[in-house]
């Protein structure tokens, strides 16, 4: 027996419990409900996983395939266009460098041959005038004719003729000069020039250098003394007088030349040349030597060659003496010009020699440019470059010789050459191949990215479609169903028709036929425990509330539930309204299911709880009020589908009439269950949790039944509690010197907090659409830290300000079309922090009163805001049009954010510092606050002047110039805030007003009568807050609903004033027929004034309808209601003497409103 009391222990034992904060499991019940619950989306693509992953390879593989492809394609095209670019390339600079080597070497060939054929004129002229046996004093007849004819054939600067005079031949050749000079000098001008004006107006030209002169230190001077001298006797064309009768020879790179020139008797040798060479400039005169460059598009500053032929003394005997020598002048880039086409460019020539420096060349075209000293060629096309030999002509034995220079041409391709020959053509193709590839690949992509998307889709709605049936149907009723639905189709397969398993669950043509031959969808399951959990509070909640917040409240209340139910295995059943009902030990049975259930509605107690305190900062008073009814009952439940239209698993039996029963007779946070079940939990030992009811309860068809509290073992404490009363509450202590006019600081608990948070979250929102209506009309070009000057305070007292008619700014189209989503608009942090202490400030000046409280002044505030929005014009798509209706229908309110503003704010503020007793009793104790307001309206002006005062102190100075553009908007806004408190006279005839009078004065009255509608004690007898659920459940709701709370929080407060001495009647001896007068004179008035002013619409007409029903239903109900309350409140308070609470009702007093205008 013991073994067995363990084991059952064990099984039950409350350490599987998961914390109620956390909401974590312990690792053994988690992987149990791992195991077996199943998530039915994650069923479905487990289902197409495999087809998946099947088209996710071959998708790849695909792409694979294309980029390989894509990618051997474009390349192989790219490297295959571009071989043909080199090829070219290669062909033309083979071709071009050719062309350039050639004429390199014809031009040394040709300079060669035109020398030695002016040699042997010159020697055969000498022999022809039988004076060859006179040298070196032997005229040379018409050297410039026979020189130009080699200049012409070899592309020379000029040539020279320079005989050979010996020491002993030094004075006569001078003899034979001055005698001969001015003959060669005229001889070679005429025949250049054709004239002689280049020597008459050169002097220069008209003397001979009186000796064979040398280039010294100091210039142009005698020679020293020399075995041989090689005196320039004649030039072509003529040269300087002072450079005839040079001496070639003294010339130290010419010498050596000279020497191997005399070596070799007939061969022409070459003498080298540095770059920026200015001899022909010396020899020919700069002019005349840059018009011979100009001839050919080059420079004269470009290195020289130079080329010496001997002149025999027997022009046919190449070993007879040498009496002179021939010397030509060559530039290297003339022999490269006129050569390529004008389209080719960048072809580099380097000139290299064994005893002169290099010097480089690029070739554009048919112009030649010299480019600088040393070899200046681009190194990465050395592998390209061609050498040409310059000598090749003559004996290779003779180059080695000293002063006989060997030039060599390298010839190398440039970047532009080979940009010639470059194109876009490779990269166009490649890129156009790839391209294609892409866009082939793209369009797949897409297409597969459609039937990806396509097939995302079915799974998604066939998992959201499973998901479904997953909630309504358990496991085993959706595989029956599914069987079904096979069998249906193999049926209609065979007969030509087809169906599906939504049409038989849907079509009642269907259901109608089969259901009298198909067998029902149902199982009787004999161990259940089912739960039933009701909100209560919540139709008078919800009756003040937009439908919106209602959704809101449910569907995160009931998700919750059912993230709880899953983790406890519990089943939910269904939701009815804000019922919740659940069921354990289906469709699985358990041994355990009253244990699992009374966790679960331990669970969403707490949660309950947790959620509605979260919630009342989004949704307002009372909603932490909110509370849960349990009930449970174990029992047999039959659970099926019943085939049809929106088909649902069911559960029918007495069990479910019996828990509904238990619910209904419970409390608010407590579980409480029936007697079966708690027979159960014994078996189960867990009697500990059991609490049995003292008194029998009396259930509606059922008789009387014995009921049990549970306490679930595991709770926390304070976590399962019942709400405090509103006693329990402590905002502050009610000062009992009400004169001082200072505030004691008091300490705000959890639920004030909220409230707070929650005034602040409205303040804001209507805050952000002032801030987007002024934007929008470009009113405020100010930074937020601009202070706003404060007016000077008045000295009457604020019912002395209150103006008849309030102007209302004009409607603006253009900002209404313009302005932005008022959520969009962000407010500054330093803004919202100051903006929540000046709430805060404000909930710091109510009093602990049962009535004029902060927490009926935030439930003002929300009903004023409900107003508000409840305030529409027709619709309209053009949103200025719209807007335009919309300020003409409700008087301008509605298009001037600010004017909310200060309707919320007075709601707010309306009731701050009041002591809990009527402005009369205040008058009648003659207060100094009756002596500073003359007796009038006392409260409401006390409160005003607290919360202005308390607003305009300096610490709140960025909250006002945020919302305040100027002093104006303050001033405005200080009117409609002490209009909204103060009514004015109503007895007002429209007709004999302008219509701007008229429509002003319409949006003052329905400014005043929005606060005092809605602070009234009364103020669900309007309907405003209860809606359309007062004509359906006319006495329960007037009951339940905030009329009751309020009507019922009232008369304790003047309960309580009448013990403390500080009333003179007894509220009970008043009450019920008081009422009427409230109705009479207060709420029946304002809502004909607000129909009148048809601000509202077809609401101004409902709040009338409502107020006239409710006060028919309080002359039914009123009596009941009535003696509920005093019940209620002398056992909270007491009584005053036994024969005050003994006094009947007799006299018809008017009841005082709670909010007086005036005494």
């Amino acid at each position: 027996m013991n073994n067995n009391k363990q084991k059952m222990d064990e099984l039950f034992d409350d350490e599987d419990d998961y914390s109620l904060g956390s909401e974590t499991f312990t690792e053994t019940e988690g992987t149990m409900r791992s195991e077996e619950e199943r998530d039915e989306r994650k069923e479905v693509y487990k289902m197409s996983a495999k087809d998946t992953r099947r088209v996710r390879l071959w998708r790849f593989a695909v792409m694979v395939v294309l980029l390989i492809t894509a990618l051997v394609v474009t390349l192989t095209t790219y490297r295959f266009l571009k071989a043909e670019e080199t090829s070219n390339f290669e062909v033309a600079f083979e071709q071009f460098s050719r062309t350039l080597a050639e004429a390199a070497l014809e031009e040394q060939k040709n300079i060669r041959d035109a020398l030695r054929t002016l040699a042997t004129t010159i020697s055969s002229q000498a022999v022809a005038s039988n004076v060859s046996d006179n040298w070196p004093n032997v005229k040379v007849s018409m050297f410039g004719l026979h020189a130009q004819n080699a200049m012409d054939h070899a592309k020379v600067e000029y040539t020279s003729w320079s005989p050979r005079v010996s020491a002993e031949q030094y004075g006569s050749y001078l003899d034979f000069v001055n005698a001969t000079y001015k003959e060669i000098v005229d001889e070679g001008h005429m025949f250049q020039y054709g004239d002689l004006s280049r020597i008459s107006k050169d002097p220069r030209f008209s003397r001979p250098t009186p000796f064979i002169s040398a280039v010294g230190p100091q210039g142009f001077g005698p020679d020293e003394p020399r075995d041989v001298y090689w005196p320039s006797q004649i030039y072509s064309p003529p040269s300087r007088s002072y450079v005839m009768n040079h001496n070639i020879g003294s010339l130290k790179n010419v010498a050596p030349s000279i020497e191997a020139m005399e070596y070799l008797q007939y061969e022409t040798v070459f003498t080298g040349s540095s770059g920026g060479d200015t001899t022909p400039d010396r020899i020919l005169g700069a002019d005349v030597h840059a018009t011979y460059h100009s001839q050919i598009n080059g420079t004269s500053k470009t290195p020289h060659g130079y080329a010496l032929q001997p002149v025999h003394q027997d022009p046919l005997d190449q070993n007879s003496n040498i009496v002179g020598m021939v010397t030509a002048a060559m530039a290297f880039d003339a022999a490269l010009r006129n050569l390529l086409p004008d389209g080719v460019h960048g072809i580099t020539c380097v000139v290299t020699s064994i005893a002169a420096v290099n010097f480089t060349y690029e070739v554009d075209g048919q112009n030649a440019y010299y480019l600088g000293l040393d070899d200046l060629h681009e190194t990465k096309y050395d592998d390209y470059g061609i050498q040409v030999d310059l000598a090749l002509h003559t004996n290779p034995e003779y180059t080695t010789i000293p002063g006989h220079s060997q030039y060599q041409m390298h010839i190398y391709p440039t970047d532009r050459f080979r940009a010639t020959y470059d194109s876009n053509t490779p990269e166009t193709f490649a890129i156009t191949i790839a391209v294609t590839f892409v866009i082939v690949a793209i369009v797949f992509f897409v297409y597969d990215l459609v039937v990806f998307k396509r097939n995302e889709n079915l799974v998604a709605k066939a998992a959201q479609s499973n998901a479904i049936v997953t909630s309504l149907f358990p496991e085993h009723m959706r595989e029956r169903l599914m069987h079904e639905k096979e069998e249906d189709q193999l049926t209609k397969d065979k007969s030509g028709r087809r169906n599906t398993l939504s049409k038989s669950l849907s079509d009642g043509t269907f259901a109608e036929e089969s259901s009298r031959v198909q067998k029902p969808l149902a199982d009787l399951y004999l161990e259940t425990t089912v739960l039933f959990a009701d909100i209560t509070g919540f139709t008078a909640w919800s009756s003040v509330r937009e439908p919106s917040q209602v959704f809101m409240l449910l569907e995160t209340i009931f998700h919750a539930f059912d993230v709880v139910a899953k983790k406890r295995r519990v089943f939910k059943v269904e939701t009815v309204g804000d019922c919740y009902v659940a069921v354990s030990g289906l469709p699985k049975p358990r041994k355990d299911h009253p244990v699992a259930m009374c966790r679960f509605a331990r669970d969403i107690l707490a949660k309950m709880r947790t959620l509605t305190k979260a919630l009342e900062v989004t949704l307002g008073p009372d909603t932490g009020d909110l509370d849960l009814r349990v009930g449970v009952h174990s029992g047999p439940v039959t659970a099926g589908i019943l085939r049809g239209d929106r088909s649902r698993f069911q559960l029918f039996g007495d069990t479910m009439n019996v828990c509904q029963r238990v619910e209904s007779s419970g409390k608010a946070g407590r579980i409480h269950a029936s007697k079966e079940t708690a027979e159960l939990l014994k078996s189960m030992g867990k009697e500990s949790w059991l609490d049995k009811r003292t008194h029998a309860v009396n259930a509606k068809g059922l008789g009387e039944m014995v009921t049990y509290w549970i306490s679930v073992a595991g709770e926390r404490a304070g976590s399962v509690t019942s709400r405090g009363s509103f006693d329990d509450l402590h905002f502050g202590t009610t000062r009992n010197n009400h004169t001082d006019g200072v505030k004691p600081i008091k300490e705000l608990d959890a639920r004030m907090n909220r409230l707070i948070n929650w005034n602040s979250e409205m303040l804001l929102e209507i805050m952000q659409q002032v801030v987007a209506r002024r934007t929008a009309k470009q009113a405020m070009q100010r930074s937020q830290q601009n202070k706003v000057v404060l007016p000077e305070k008045e000295n009457t007292n604020p019912i002395d300000q209150v103006k008849e008619i309030i102007q209302l700014p004009d409607f603006d189209a253009e900002a209404a079309e313009r302005q932005q989503n008022p959520a969009d608009v962000e407010i500054p942090s330093q803004v919202v922090q100051e903006l929540h202490l000046l709430v805060s400030e404000i909930a710091r000046l109510y009093n602990d009163n049962p009535f004029h409280n902060f927490d009926h002044a935030s439930h003002v505030v929300m009903s004023v805001i409900k107003l508000m929005r409840r305030i529409m014009a027709p619709s309209d798509n053009d949103q200025a049009e719209s807007a335009a209706k919309l300020h003409d229908h409700t008087y301008g309110i509605t298009s001037d954010p600010l004017t909310q503003f200060a309707c919320a704010f007075s709601a707010l503020i309306h009731d701050a510092d009041h002591v809990g007793v009527s402005n009369a009793q205040l008058v009648k104790e003659g207060t100094d606050l009756a002596v500073k307001y003359r007796e009038r309206s006392v409260a409401e002006q006390n409160s005003l002047d607290l919360s202005w005062d308390l607003l305009m102190e300096p610490r709140f100075e960025t909250f006002r110039s945020f919302v305040f553009s100027d002093s104006a908007e303050l001033t405005r806004f200080r009117q409609l805030v002490v209009n909204s408190a103060f009514k004015k006279g109503d007895n007002v005839d429209f007709e004999d007003e302008s219509k701007t009078d008229e429509v002003n004065r319409k949006a003052t009255i329905v400014i005043e009568h929005i606060i005092k509608h809605l602070t009234s004690a009364t103020l669900c007898s309007t309907g405003m807050c209860t809606g359309s659920a007062l004509t359906v459940k006319l006495f329960p709701v007037l009951s339940c609903c905030n009329h009751q709370k309020w009507n019922q929080n009232l008369f304790e407060e003047l309960y309580v004033a009448y013990l403390n001495g500080r009333m003179d009647k007894d509220p009970a001896t008043f009450w019920y027929k008081g009422e009427f007068g409230f109705f009479d004179f207060y709420i029946i008035p304002l809502t004909k004034k607000l129909k009148e002013c048809g601000v509202f619409g077809v609401s101004s007409g409902e709040f009338l309808n409502y107020a006239t029903k409710n006060r028919e239903m309080w002359e039914l109900h009123g009596e009941e209601a009535v003696a509920e309350m005093i019940a209620e409140a002398r056992e909270k308070y007491g009584v005053k003497n036994e024969d005050a609470a003994k006094e009947a009702p007799e006299q018809a007093l008017p009841r005082p409103p709670p909010v007086e205008i005036d005494v």
